[in-house]
């Protein structure tokens, strides 16, 4: 499954000022990452280090257009990425079909036959990255949804999957949008970015499965954090280049010197055009937190 060949996707650095670059009404994109229908992919982050956890939820829910009733299960491809872009677990599990659903723990994945005998575990604790969940016969049946928990301050926030392949495809360069709460109120907050090559049959990471070399540049990000007081580039704006398929920060660590006192909006561009990336975003104040899939606009 792994071809060997890393694509370095670094070239030449446009510049870009996210969302005050963007135009006050974006067209509507062909294409891009679909959030409403079942799709024959979907693209979800592992948020598996330090004290915390991600729960993964699939469900089949037969062929989109409803030409005909399957009850029989149908194998479902898992295949999860660390962060780095390697792919480091890929198993099979059969799901019921037409509404069938499947739970999946990082701390214990297992393949799972036809007849729900499960096969030996394989433990992602201790790992940031993403997985991809794919339809074997390519047809649009999946929903999916994860849920990120922290055992220490008992807070959990989810969103919804990125549905890629029959009904959503990822367009280069594009921005993703997402919001946050006043920073210095909360007492969780964390920036997922996953660089997905979306260009095959099946989504997967910038380096194909393959371990990077070190000091190869492989995703670069411009982050932005838009609050309501002036917009200032050298508080407001980072740039991050990655020996990495993925991004895990929390706004404090970004932004040290925007005002934690204002709530805002949060952009995140590929300093590469030819980049397509997806983004969330969890908060969580207390016990009670909220997640959020970043929507995808046109970079000018």
């Amino acid at each position: 499954m792994l071809s060997g060949y890393v694509k370095n996707r670094i070239g030449t650095i446009f510049v870009l000022f996210p969302l005050l670059a963007l135009s006050a009404q974006a067209d509507a994109l062909e294409g891009g990452p679909n959030l409403t229908a079942p799709d024959s992919s979907v693209v979800m982050p592992l948020v598996a280090k330090a004290n915390f956890t991600t729960f993964f939820i699939i469900s089949n829910v037969g062929p989109s257009d409803g030409s005909s009733a399957d009850p029989e299960p149908v194998e479902i491809l898992w295949d999860f990425f660390d962060a780095s872009g390697e792919l480091v677990a890929s198993v099979s599990r059969y799901v019921p079909g037409e509404g069938g659903t499947d739970i999946v723990d990082p701390s214990a994945v297992r393949s799972k036959d036809e007849d729900g005998a499960l096969g030996p575990p394989t433990s992602l604790l201790g790992r940031n990255g993403f997985v991809v969940v794919s339809a074997w016969d390519d047809e649009p049946r999946l929903i999916g949804n994860f849920t990120v928990a922290n055992t220490e301050t008992s807070a959990a926030w989810g969103a919804t999957g990125v549905g890629l392949g029959s009904n959503g495809r990822l367009n280069p360069g594009d921005t993703a949008l997402g919001t946050t709460f006043k920073i210095d109120s909360l007492d969780d907050n964390l920036l997922v970015v996953l660089g997905i090559d979306d260009f095959g049959y099946v989504p997967t990471s910038m380096t194909d499965g393959d371990l990077p070399a070190e000091d190869e540049e492989i995703l670069g990000l411009r982050i932005a954090l838009n609050t309501n007081a002036t917009f200032n580039p050298s508080a407001d704006e980072v740039t991050e280049i990655l020996s990495a398929s993925a991004f895990f920060a929390s706004l404090e660590s970004l932004f040290p010197r925007t005002n934690p006192g204002l709530s805002g909006t949060i952009s995140v561009a590929p300093t590469d055009p030819s980049t397509t990336l997806v983004a969330f975003y969890g908060q969580a104040l207390g016990p009670f937190g909220a997640g959020q899939t970043f929507r995808m606009v046109e970079s000018e």
